[in-house]
């Protein structure tokens, strides 16, 4: 990550993450050791180097090195014995993950895919939460949909993103009846058995396919019987509701790179979920929504008035937060089926391409990456 992208919050997130120490030496002997160490290396190299950025140094440095240490997540030791799959797919395109600026989102707007096709993916992190991450494709002369989902699917980075690999998903998808998808469980596929395993297979599919304009997806295994899953029992088949009613949170693989992650609870209309919000959904997510400012949603008319309690001065915030503040709740809004909203108590008029003074479009899909060839 470049010295540029890092912030105060992402610094504070890694150094809660490393492991608690204890010295029972004095203050005034570490300090002495510190500086011996610097003068050592002074006198090696012939330079001055801080005390100070010793200990910097070496806390960045473990930092680094730490996620080696850590032992293998569910997700990993449940793959371990199927070998790693290469990234060769990957090596020719890179993944450009849209965090600042005026076309620079973190979520995929409609004014931005003109004629080409969405598509959703739902990938794993080492800690096995499902993350979503959406893109968009110009299809050939006589592609399909699933043909582009098909393609997209081998060439998305995830090691870059800081995911586990998990998609092309261990199947086939084809077309069912009406507005149905059939999902065909391969023979050695490792979903089954491990609760953690099955949680992300789910979502991932999940993810993939709702709002997308299918109804439902109907699982089976090579036999054609209906898959037996630990968590699950026998899964016929996965429900794709056109409108999720989901509140989105922050989400961290590495303590670095943020996502909007739907927390995958049901509920009753949009107030709730954005009360919901003001609280971290989960031990993994966190809320986009700063401590101390409250959200109130009047629910009337075309479209949802989302109020701060207090007067939200966006200049004053970083511009990433800030970003990561307006987009989970218009994502969230989205969940709702409402395609716009309408924001109170934002001191700018307009501030990074948003014009508050009038309905804000919500996106049609989180976390946008860019594949490039």
């Amino acid at each position: 990550m470049k010295q540029s992208d890092w912030n105060d919050r992402d610094i504070e997130k890694l150094v809660k993450k490393l492991p608690k120490i204890k010295d029972g030496r004095k203050p005034e002997s570490i300090y002495a050791s510190i500086r011996e160490q610097g003068e050592k290396q002074r006198l090696r190299k012939g330079k001055k180097i801080i005390p100070g950025l010793v200990t910097v140094a070496a806390i960045l440095i473990f930092t680094l090195l730490s996620p080696a240490l850590l032992q293998q997540s569910p997700v990993e030791e449940s793959r371990s014995d199927q070998g790693a799959s290469t990234m060769n797919e990957s090596n020719d395109l890179q993944a450009d993950k849209a965090v600042t600026g005026k076309e620079n989102r973190l979520s995929l707007y409609e004014n931005m895919v003109e004629d080409a096709v969405v598509y959703t993916f739902g990938l794993v992190s080492p800690e096995g939460v499902p993350v979503p991450v959406s893109v968009t494709k110009h299809l050939s002369d006589g592609d399909e949909w699933l043909d582009g989902y098909t393609q997209l699917a081998k060439l998305i980075p995830e090691e870059e993103l800081g995911m586990e690999e998990f998609v092309p998903l261990e199947g086939t998808v084809s077309k069912g009846y009406g507005d149905d998808l059939n999902f065909t469980l391969n023979e050695n596929q490792a979903y089954t058995g491990n609760s953690t395993m099955e949680y992300a297979f789910y979502y991932s599919l999940y993810y993939s396919f709702q709002g997308r304009g299918f109804d439902q997806l109907h699982l089976k295994d090579k036999d054609g019987n209906d898959p037996q899953f630990t968590g699950y029992g026998v899964l016929k088949k996965i429900e794709l509701p056109k409108n999720a009613k989901q509140a989105f949170f922050l989400y961290s693989p590495n303590g670095l790179d943020h996502f909007l992650v739907p927390d995958n609870l049901k509920y009753e209309d949009l107030d709730s979920a954005v009360t919901s919000m003001n609280e971290a959904g989960s031990e993994f997510y966190e809320s986009a929504i700063p401590e101390g400012l409250n959200v109130r949603v009047v629910e009337k008319g075309a479209y949802p008035t989302i109020s701060f309690m207090n007067e939200v001065h966006l200049e004053n915030m970083e511009e990433k937060e800030a970003l990561e503040l307006i987009e989970s709740l218009l994502l969230t809004a989205r969940s709702f089926g409402y395609k716009q909203v309408m924001f109170e108590n934002i001191s700018e008029e307009e501030w990074g391409g948003f014009t508050f003074d009038a309905p804000i479009e919500t996106p049609i899909a989180p976390n946008r990456i860019t594949l490039q060839e």
